[in-house]
């Protein structure tokens, strides 16, 4: 292992131990990049991604490339963690910066064959954790830890 993590969309939130990554520089990230015109790394380059309120801001038909981007850089068994606000509750529509929408649904497309081979997605993801926390206010996130699959 390489012992490379990214933070994706660090904002005010930077984590020690990883790259933190965000398309704004008034945030003073690592690394300044916008993830939908890729990460600038090398395929299975990368041991880890933390996406903690990030997935909700990628637009909308952006999802599945932006999977596929993250699942690219990570290693065979990489570590794809993250923390979305759920359409279950109330928070993934009440922020108006919010432009998909995700539930623990959403990652039968990138963990189920049938799924992925319905849309030709490639990146495949096992796993490990997937469940919903209720955050206060109706606002449920869905929290997930997966392995990336080679």
């Amino acid at each position: 292992m390489n012992n490379v993590k990214l933070n994706l969309g660090s904002g005010n939130r930077p984590q020690k131990g990883y790259v933190n990554i965000d398309i704004q520089e008034r945030v003073n990230p690592d690394l300044v990049c916008d993830v939908l015109a890729g990460l600038p790394y090398e395929d299975n380059s990368v041991d880890e991604v933390r996406a903690f309120d990030f997935l909700e801001h990628l637009p909308l038909g952006s999802q599945i490339n932006t999977i596929t981007e993250i699942w690219r850089v990570l290693n065979n068994g990489g570590l794809l963690e993250h923390f979305t606000p759920s359409t279950d509750g109330r928070g993934a529509f009440c922020d108006p910066t919010h432009l998909s929408f995700w539930n623990r649904n959403s990652w039968r497309y990138y963990t189920e064959d049938s799924h992925m081979a319905l849309y030709g997605i490639k990146a495949k993801f096992e796993i490990i954790e997937l469940r919903d926390i209720l955050t206060g206010d109706n606002i449920i996130h869905t929290y997930g830890r997966l392995n990336a699959i080679k």
